[in-house]
């Protein structure tokens, strides 16, 4: 696949999908729904910054990717995060993100995408009076911007790190032949991501499927396609050992896709304090 066009609208076999771990020591749920809206009814919403000096213009229509994840530790406190980005159906480039983190260490960060730099505002309670306060109202205001690299070879295209799931999901594209770049905003920093397809597997499954109202068990052995990405900042001094982040699981992360239909079977990775978990689709809304 052109890298050019890793974020550009295709079909997918899923609107919502609904993934869920569970151990000893707790259990980790994702939800992830993609919809698509016309530009003018979400353009009001986009922030003007004009310290970007060119913020990036939406297009015709608008994608939404929101992915809300919630940790349940048995000894400990829940945490519940949750994101929505928007993206261009046309050309994929990212607009705008939002990151909400309820929980320990509330937080709110809005995410504005120019052509040269990111513009960040964070937002965070100042006690614990405001913790209960809508996160508008948290005082701890913050304002960063952090630079895009001006390298066309190596990153023709960075797309926000959620839209791996999205291009990955595409029925007919699988990258990961090591001939493509691809690169990623997370959080501070832009990763360049390697995939790498290690083969098919057959997986069992057990998930609900949801079409025109009719609930369907999908409960059977599929064959996989099993897919590793691993992301490693562009510049290495500037990562303050950050590792790169994917839906909420860090490190190396396994994918096993249906194939056909590309639909997300299976992730693992790690997540801080709880351990490597594997993350399986439970439920699949068309």
């Amino acid at each position: 696949a052109d890298s050019r066009d890793a974020g550009a609208a295709a079909a997918l076999n899923w609107r919502t999908l609904e993934l869920q771990s569970s151990g000893l020591t707790g259990s980790v749920a994702s939800r992830i729904e993609l919809r698509t809206f016309p530009a003018a009814e979400l353009q009001s919403s986009l922030v003007d910054a004009p310290q970007l000096k060119s913020p990036r213009q939406a297009g015709s229509r608008i994608l939404e990717l929101e992915v809300a994840n919630s940790i349940r530790l048995l000894l400990g406190a829940g945490i519940d995060r949750r994101s929505r980005l928007w993206f261009n159906a046309g050309d994929g480039l990212p607009l705008q993100l939002m990151r909400v983190r309820q929980g320990n260490k509330p937080s709110w960060k809005l995410y504005r995408f120019g052509s040269r730099r990111v513009y960040r505002q964070r937002r965070q309670p100042a006690d614990r009076a405001e913790m209960k306060q809508p996160a508008g109202r948290w005082s701890e205001v913050s304002e960063s911007f952090y630079p895009l690299p001006d390298a066309e070879a190596e990153c023709p295209v960075i797309l926000e790190s959620s839209q791996l799931l999205y291009l990955l999901s595409r029925p007919h594209t699988v990258p990961g032949d090591g001939s493509e770049a691809l690169c990623v905003f997370d959080r501070q920093h832009v990763y360049r991501v390697d995939f790498r397809v290690l083969g098919r597997e057959l997986l069992e499954v057990n998930y609900l499927q949801v079409e025109s109202g009719q609930e369907t068990r999908v409960k059977r052995t599929l064959e996989a396609l099993h897919v590793t990405l691993t992301g490693r900042p562009l510049e290495e001094a500037a990562a303050d050992g950050q590792p790169f982040s994917f839906l909420g699981l860090q490190g190396d992360i396994q994918l096993l896709l249906s194939d056909p239909g590309r639909i997300p079977l299976r992730v693992r990775g790690q997540v801080p304090g709880f351990g490597m978990i594997d993350l399986e689709l439970v439920e699949l809304t068309r």
